[in-house]
């Protein structure tokens, strides 16, 4: 394989550790601060702007509309340009969307921006996927922990959305802005600036792969499609969780600080759980690391849905630690539900069909979020109570770790072993 180009700082391509810790902040923007961020607005702009629970969720599946495109075109993208011009251009045009949400009260234009921010967003994330899988193919003896550090990212920005959001938010409050949400919006973009400014350096100094041999050979998607549909019902199910949680807990009578703790916990757990799921990414081979992930996740989405069912102040009392249990086990396994198709597609695929497959099941992602939000807030309306949505986002999330149990190594690793997976 090739070594790093001469233009490649040596200090920084011989810690691949460093650098996945740069490349992460990728994770941090086009996940947290893209995605996982909105629930932090959802709460103010509602009692703001009115809007239904619908309407709401309509905002995050425009915003996955935008990403399942953005993954479509992916590929032609990184075979155009490169994936660390994806990597940092995307970075540049999300952050500025994110930032431009705070322009605007219309939902039809803040629905653009979600669309545009997920379409660019789609760049940053599968591009620094491609990315990861290239520096831990040079690394495989800690392939796990470079693939881990990289989603554990989304962690890190949540943990950053949790105090920039709220603080921004008060000091709105404070100038006396008819819209204190817009603030946050506005931090939110040019914080996404700053981490593309950082992730630029770590991007360019992933050693490039050797030229692909000039192949017809491809693996069929229905050999892997089990742990894809267990992928669809991963997005599907915990874009639900992630978008309405802190409306639930509003609702549930949680105040300002609390919410803040309950996010930075699950933000921290995610920063955790590179260490958390190392070893498991290295050893499964099939789909069994994404059915216990779907699994964890079903559970976390019926914790806050069952405890909202019930009522009176003793349940209230008792629900905090069960809510914080739920909290801690969405952060300790969101990310790594991407890590573990990365993985998959890394122990079972020769390195000439990594960019096909990996947005095969982005897009197969972003198909679940679109259809998530929207359907969660729309049983919602029609229960009354968040709840309902939650149980919904379960039952899905309990069929997709079905759906990945089933799948089973692909047998081609004669042909995986020579991209360094070390396995």
């Amino acid at each position: 394989m090739k070594s790093p180009t001469a233009t490649t700082p040596s200090w920084l391509s011989a810690h691949p550790v460093l650098v996945a810790i740069g490349l992460a902040l990728g994770t941090s923007l086009g996940a947290s601060l893209a995605r996982f961020s909105y629930a932090l607005f959802v709460p103010t702009m509602r009692d703001d702007l009115n809007w239904s629970y619908t309407i709401l969720g309509s905002m995050n599946t425009a915003h996955a509309m935008g990403y399942c495109v953005g993954a479509i075109t992916l590929s032609m993208v990184i075979k155009r340009f490169s994936s660390w011009v994806a990597f940092t251009a995307g970075g540049v045009l999300t952050s500025i969307f994110l930032g431009m949400c705070g322009l605007f009260t219309d939902p039809g234009a803040i629905g653009l921006l979600r669309f545009l921010s997920g379409f660019t967003s789609a760049s940053v994330f599968a591009g620094g996927t491609v990315l990861i899988a290239q520096l831990a193919s040079f690394h495989p003896k800690r392939s796990g922990l470079l693939l881990g550090i990289y989603y554990a990212g989304g962690g890190f920005g949540m943990v950053v959305s949790a105090f920039l959001v709220p603080m921004s938010l008060s000091l709105a409050a404070q100038w006396g802005m008819p819209h204190t949400w817009q603030l946050g919006w506005f931090a939110i973009g040019l914080t996404g600036l700053l981490m593309t400014l950082l992730m630029w350096l770590p991007s360019v100094s992933v050693p490039k792969s050797p030229p692909r041999a000039k192949s017809n050979d491809s693996t069929p998607v229905k050999l892997y499609a089990k742990v894809a549909a267990g992928y669809f019902c991963f997005g599907m199910g915990y874009i639900g969780y992630i978008t309405f949680i802190m409306s639930m807990l509003r609702e549930l009578g949680w105040h300002n600080a609390s919410l803040t703790w309950f996010y930075v916990t699950m933000g921290v757990f995610g920063m955790f759980s590179a260490q958390i799921w190392a070893k498991a990414l290295d050893t499964f081979k099939g789909g069994e690391c994404l059915a216990i992930i779907n699994a964890l996740m079903a559970l976390s989405c019926l914790i806050p849905g069952y405890l909202a069912s019930q009522s009176g102040d003793s349940q209230a009392a008792l629900s905090v630690p069960f809510i914080y249990l739920s909290g801690v086990i969405f952060g300790g396994c969101v990310a790594t539900a991407v890590a573990s198709t990365t993985s998959f597609i890394k122990h079972n695929l020769p390195q000439s069909q990594w960019i096909g497959a990996i947005t095969v099941f982005t897009s197969i992602f972003a198909v679940g979020q679109i259809v998530g939000p929207s359907l969660t807030g729309w049983v919602s309306d029609r229960a009354g109570t968040l709840s309902s949505g939650f149980l919904v986002s379960a039952g899905i999330l309990l069929l997709g770790s079905v759906l990945a149990l089933w799948q089973k190594p692909l047998q081609m690793r004669h042909t995986a072993s020579h991209m360094g997976s070390g396995h």
